[in-house]
């Protein structure tokens, strides 16, 4: 309030001098003196903007959120498929899924980019906010000793069962038990998309304590190309 009181103010005292300018003048005169001012609205505007965007973000149903990691290759445009996949689903202007491609895990990195990726996927599977991750092999191994995932084998209906077993990825759980952890995406569309076929395939895991299995099955249809297969 103080910022808006003592332009008013400024703008008050320079009124009557404004009067005696030229229009180019005029120009001038604004652009040196409330430059600094424009500069703090434009700020104010952009914050303003950027807390509608969160609160309007808090307001919505998330009906599916996920990340891919180490995507060296541009396989999985978080935001191009998340667009895609609303648009299949239907949804409404108050519900979302939410992707995210920027992280990169290397694991024994003490570099800030992977530290932080790593720990931004931890804090949304304590949060249990994550239902899916896609991720390399070597990853695939790591987080199935650390993170409780689904056993795909129990978790797909059976149409989807019958059609994804050969791409299932089993690796062993913390307590020692094989289980299928992940199903490759060698053969989604996402790898058909891809501009080179030397890509490092990819993995994707389902966290055992999603509340979205309806949605979560709708991703796998869509990946695999099965929607209008039951």
């Amino acid at each position: 309030m103080k910022f808006f009181l003592r332009l008013k103010q400024s703008f008050s005292k320079d009124k009557e001098t404004l009067k005696t300018l030229s229009f180019s003048q005029r120009i001038r005169f604004i652009l040196d003196y409330y430059r600094g001012y424009a500069v703090i609205l434009l700020c104010l505007c952009l914050a303003g903007f950027y807390l509608g965007e969160v609160w309007m973000q808090t307001r919505r149903e998330t009906v599916l959120e996920g990340f891919f990691t180490n995507d060296e290759e541009n396989l999985f445009p978080a935001e191009t498929i998340s667009k895609d996949f609303s648009r299949i689903l239907n949804l409404s202007s108050n519900q979302q899924v939410i992707f995210d491609d920027s992280l990169y895990v290397l694991l024994g990195s003490s570099i800030d980019y992977h530290t932080a990726s790593q720990s931004k996927i931890v804090a949304y599977i304590s949060a249990r906010e994550l239902d899916f991750l896609v991720t390399t092999k070597e990853l695939t191994d790591y987080y199935s000793k650390s993170f409780p995932l689904c056993d795909l084998e129990e978790f797909l209906p059976e149409h989807l069962l019958t059609l994804l077993e050969n791409q299932f990825y089993y690796a062993k759980t913390s307590d020692g038990t094989t289980k299928a952890c992940a199903v490759s995406l060698e053969g989604s569309r996402f790898a058909k998309e891809a501009a080179s076929d030397q890509a490092a395939p990819h993995y994707l895991m389902v966290f055992s304590y999603t509340e979205h299995q309806d949605t979560m099955i709708q991703f796998l249809e869509y990946a695999f190309d099965l929607q209008e297969i039951q």
